[in-house]
C-alpha cells in the first residue's frame, strides 16, 4: 500500500518528484532508509526476514517537508494515513476508535540519521473511556485497561498538548492528527536543533513518522518489555545479555526509572518466547554482521520484536567482538580495524585493578573512576599540593570535596571520600582528572586512613593497605590485539597510533564529502544566530558591587582554592590589567599569598571573607535566596547525572568519547538544561548583584562547546560548564548562610 500525494521536491534528493508520502512496512517497502528513517526501516526489514513484528506503516521525510510547507497534514497525506490503518486493522483483525476490540497504536518519530531521545514518541494512542470499558470486557483485567490509559493521557498531555491539565479529546482520529503533527514539529525542538548543530546534521533531512499497531507489555505476568543484545556489549562475550521489566511498557527499561530483571528470569518464566528471542537476536547478527541491539515486547506469552539496530559497546567489547567476527566471518580483517578505536586500545591495554592479596579492603565504596594508584594518605588539600610538590605520591582522602580541593586533588593520585556517590563532586572531578577514586566509604574513613601508605583501587571500589601491584592486562586482550596489529601490518605497540591515522583520514575524507553533498556543517561549527541567548562579559550587569568591592575577587580565589589573577579577570568579565593591581592590593593587605600554581587566600583572607560574606547576607533577601537556592537543588541533581553521563556510560564503562552520538546526545542534555536553568540565573543576579557575571560564565562555557571544544563540559582547571556550575553551588550555599558540611550530610552538596 503507498499513497502519493504528487510532486513534493526535497532540497537533498530533487531526483525523487513523485515519491510516496505514506507506506506500509510489510517487508516489501523498497524505500530508501532516507526516505523512511531507521526506525521504519528496521520494522520493515524484519518483517522481510519472517521475524515477528506488529504491523506498521509509515509517513516518510516527504511527508514531513510538505507539512513543514503547509503546516498542517494535507488531505491527500490525511487519506494515506486512513489508509496505512485500514491495513493495520487488516493485519491485527481489531478496530481503529472501535468499541469492540478496538485497535491502539504507537506514534514514533524516526530520522535516517539517529538522534537517540531527541523527538517525541506516543504510545497506546486510540484510547478513551469507551476503549478502556472495551479493554476491560475483553481481558478482564482493570489494572491493565486503566494502566493503559493512565500511561496514555500522561503522555499526549505531555507530548501533544504540553499540559498535564489538559483535557485529551476522546476522537481517536483527532488524537492520531495531534501525535503526528507534534512529533513532526519534533525535529525543530530544542534539543533536536541541538543535536543537528553539534553534529553537523543538516536541518532539510527531516524526520519520518512510523505508525504501529500496540502489543502490550503490561496485560499480565506472562507479559513485559526488555531489550536484548547478541553479544555482551561490555565484554563483548558471544552469550546473548539482555534484561526484561515484568508489566512494563514501552520505554520503561531503557528510562532507568525502574530496574528491570536479568534475561534469564525469562528462560524461567517463558521458555517458549526466550528460545524464539535468542534465535531472532542470531538470525539480525548474522544479516547485519555486528553486534545487535534489540528491543522487545513479550505479550501474553508471545514475543514481538520493536526495533533492531548496531549496538553501543565498551572498549574491550569491541576489540572482541571485531576479532570474532573476523573469526566467524562475518567481517574482514579491514572492518575490524575500522570498528576499534585508537582510545578504545588504549583502554584495554590499562590495568584498571589490583592483584588480590588476600587482605580486607581497609575501606570499600562505590567505584567512581576506574584506575589503580598507590601512596600515603593526606586530609587536605593544601598539604596534599606540598608533598606532591615535593615529590611525594599522596591519596587525597576527605569526607566530601568541593571546588576549593581542586587544587589538592590535582595533585592527589587518587581520591577517597566518606561521603557522595557516582554523582557527587569528587567523582565528576576525578574522572575529568582521570584520578582513581572510590567514593562513599562510609564514616571515620578519613581518621583511619591519615597518613597510612594505600593503594585506591578505583575499579573494584576499595582502599587496600600498602602498594599493591596491577594485574597484568589478560592475555586474551593481547592475542586479540595482536591479531588487529597483524592485520594492520604493525607492531602491537605501533597500533593505537596507526588506527588514529586511519580514523583521522577517513574523518577527514567524511567531513570533506558531507560538506560537498549536502552543504551541511561539520560537527562542532555553529551559525552564530543559532547560539543561545548570551550576555557579554563586559556587559554593565557584570560589574561588581561598590558594597562589597573586594568580596567577588577574595571569594572567587578561594572557591577556586589556586588561581592566576588573568584568569579571575575572564571570569568575572573584568579589564586584566585593573584585576592584576588589585590583586597584587591583596597579597600586600596579606589576604591572598602567592604559590607556583597561582593565588591563595591565607586564613587572614578567609576571615575577611567570612565577614563580608556576613555583611552580604544582610543585604539581600533572604525568602528569595531561600527559594532560589531551593530550585536551584532541583537543577543541580540533573546536572550530576549528565556529566555523570558525560564521563562515564554505565558505572562500569568510562566514556571514552569513540562513540559521538552518544557524546551527541548527552549534549544535548545539557544543551537542554542551560534553557532551562538561564532564567533563574540571571534572577540571582538581581537579588545577589555580586552573582551577575555566572550568565556570562556559563554562556561563554556553552559557546565553548558548541563550537567543539567539548573540555568546556567538564574539566576543573578552566571556567567549564561544570566548573562554574559549582562555583554558583558554593556561592548559594554561602548566600543562604548555610555550610557545605550540613548540606554534605543532607545529600545536596557532595
Amino acid at each position: 500500500m503507498t499513497t502519493g500525494v504528487g510532486p513534493v521536491e526535497l532540497p537533498d534528493h530533487p531526483d525523487q518528484v513523485n515519491a510516496p508520502s505514506v507506506a506500509e512496512l510489510d517487508g516489501t517497502c523498497a524505500l530508501s532508509r532516507d526516505r523512511v528513517g531507521g526506525k521504519a526501516w528496521s520494522v520493515n526489514h524484519m518483517r522481510a526476514l519472517g521475524l515477528p513484528v506488529p504491523p506498521a506503516f509509515v509517513l516518510t521525510t516527504e511527508a514531513w517537508a510538505e507539512f513543514g510547507v503547509h503546516g498542517d497534514l494535507s488531505a491527500a497525506v490525511w487519506a494515506g494515513v486512513r489508509d496505512g490503518i485500514a491495513a493495520l486493522e487488516r493485519g491485527t483483525g481489531r478496530e481503529f476508535g472501535a468499541a469492540d476490540r478496538p485497535l491502539l497504536v504507537s506514534v514514533r518519530s524516526g530520522a535516517a540519521v539517529s538522534m537517540p531521545g531527541m523527538m517525541d514518541t506516543v504510545l497506546n494512542l486510540g484510547m478513551n473511556t469507551a476503549a478502556e470499558r472495551a479493554l476491560l470486557s475483553e481481558t478482564g483485567s482493570p489494572s491493565y485497561a486503566s494502566d493503559t490509559h493512565r500511561r496514555f493521557l500522561a503522555q499526549y498531555r505531555e507530548i501533544v498538548l504540553g499540559d498535564p491539565r489538559a483535557e485529551v479529546p476522546e476522537d481517536p482520529w483527532e488524537q492520531l492528527r495531534g501525535a503526528i503533527t507534534a512529533v513532526f514539529r519534533s525535529w525543530d525542538s530544542a534539543r533536536a536543533k541541538a543535536y543537528r548543530r553539534h553534529r553537523g546534521v543538516s536541518a532539510a533531512l527531516g524526520t519520518a513518522v512510523t505508525v504501529q499497531a500496540m502489543v502490550f507489555g503490561n496485560l499480565d505476568a506472562h507479559s513485559g518489555t526488555g531489550v536484548l543484545f547478541s553479544r555482551n556489549p561490555n565484554t563483548g562475550a558471544p552469550q546473548p545479555f539482555g534484561e526484561w521489566l515484568v508489566g512494563g511498557q514501552g520505554e520503561d527499561v531503557v528510562s532507568g526509572r525502574t530496574t528491570p530483571r536479568p534475561l534469564r528470569d525469562l528462560a524461567e518464566v517463558l521458555p517458549e518466547a526466550h528460545a524464539q528471542l535468542l534465535d531472532a537476536a542470531a538470525l539480525l547478527e548474522r544479516d547485519g554482521r555486528d553486534i545487535q541491539d534489540i528491543e522487545f515486547t513479550v505479550q501474553a506469552g508471545r514475543l514481538w520484536l520493536l526495533q533492531a539496530r548496531p549496538a553501543k559497546r565498551s572498549a574491550r567489547a569491541a576489540v572482541r567482538a571485531a576479532v570474532s567476527m573476523v573469526d566467524e566471518g562475518l567481517i574482514d580483517a579491514e572492518e575490524a580495524l575500522r570498528r576499534v578505536g585508537a582510545d578504545q586500545l588504549r583502554t584495554v591495554l590499562r590495568p584498571e585493578s589490583g592483584t588480590d592479596t588476600g587482605a580486607m579492603p581497609l575501606a570499600r565504596g562505590e567505584s567512581a573512576c576506574p584506575g589503580l594508584a598507590a601512596g600515603v594518605v593526606v586530609t587536605d588539600p593544601d598539604e596534599a599540593e606540598t608533598r606532591a610538590a615535593n615529590g611525594e605520591d599522596v591519596i587525597l582522602v576527605r569526607a566530601t570535596t568541593s571546588p576549593d580541593d581542586l587544587h589538592g586533588m590535582i595533585a592527589a593520585r587518587a581520591i577517597v571520600t566518606e561521603l557522595g556517590g557516582a554523582t557527587s563532586h569528587a567523582a565528576l572531578v576525578s574522572r575529568e582528572l582521570g584520578r582513581p577514586c572510590v567514593v562513599g566509604c562510609g564514616p571515620g574513613v578519613v581518621a583511619a586512613l591519615a597518613g597510612r601508605i594505600v593503594t585506591v583501587d578505583g575499579g573494584a571500589g576499595v582502599v587496600l593497605l600498602g602498594e599493591v601491584a596491577g594485574k597484568p592486562v589478560e592475555q586474551a586482550v593481547i592475542e586479540d590485539v595482536a591479531r588487529l596489529a597483524a592485520w594492520a601490518t604493525v607492531d602491537p605497540g605501533e597500533l593505537p597510533a596507526a588506527l588514529a591515522a586511519r580514523s583521522g583520514a577517513d574523518e577527514s575524507r567524511s567531513s570533506a564529502a558531507d560538506s560537498a553533498d549536502n552543504g551541511t556543517m561539520t560537527a562542532g561549527t555553529l551559525p552564530a544566530s543559532d547560539a543561545l541567548p548570551r550576555t557579554t562579559p563586559h556587559d554593565s550587569q557584570t560589574q561588581p558591587t561598590t558594597e562589597t568591592p573586594d568580596l567577588a575577587l577574595l571569594r572567587l580565589i578561594g572557591i577556586k582554592g589556586r588561581v592566576r589573577p588573568e584568569a579571575v579577570a575572564t571570569s568575572l568579565g573584568q579589564p586584566e590589567y585593573e584585576t592584576v593591581c588589585r590583586c597584587a592590593d591583596l597579597v600586600d593587605q596579606g589576604w591572598c599569598a602567592n604559590t607556583p600554581a597561582g593565588l591563595r587566600l591565607t586564613p587572614e583572607g578567609r576571615e575577611q571573607v567570612a565577614a563580608l560574606l556576613e555583611q552580604e547576607r544582610g543585604q539581600v533577601d533572604s525568602n528569595a535566596v531561600t527559594a532560589i537556592y531551593e530550585e536551584f537543588c532541583g537543577f543541580n541533581g540533573e546536572l550530576k547525572e549528565v556529566i555523570t553521563a558525560w564521563q562515564m556510560k554505565d558505572a562500569a564503562t568510562p566514556n571514552d568519547h569513540a562513540d559521538s552520538d552518544y557524546d551527541a546526545a548527552v549534549l544535548g542534555r545539557l544543551l537542554g538544561l542551560h534553557e532551562r536553568v538561564t532564567p533563574l540565573i540571571r534572577w540571582i543576579g538581581s537579588i545577589a548583584p555580586r552573582l551577575r557575571p555566572y550568565p556570562a560564565r556559563f554562556d561563554d562555557a556553552v559557546a565553548k562547546i558548541q563550537a567543539g571544544d567539548h573540555l568546556w563540559v567538564a574539566r576543573p582547571i578552566i571556567d567549564s560548564y561544570h566548573t562554574v556550575w559549582f562555583e554558583l553551588h558554593e556561592d548559594l550555599i554561602a548566600l543562604a548562610g548555610l555550610t557545605r558540611a550540613d548540606e554534605a550530610a543532607a545529600g545536596r552538596a557532595h
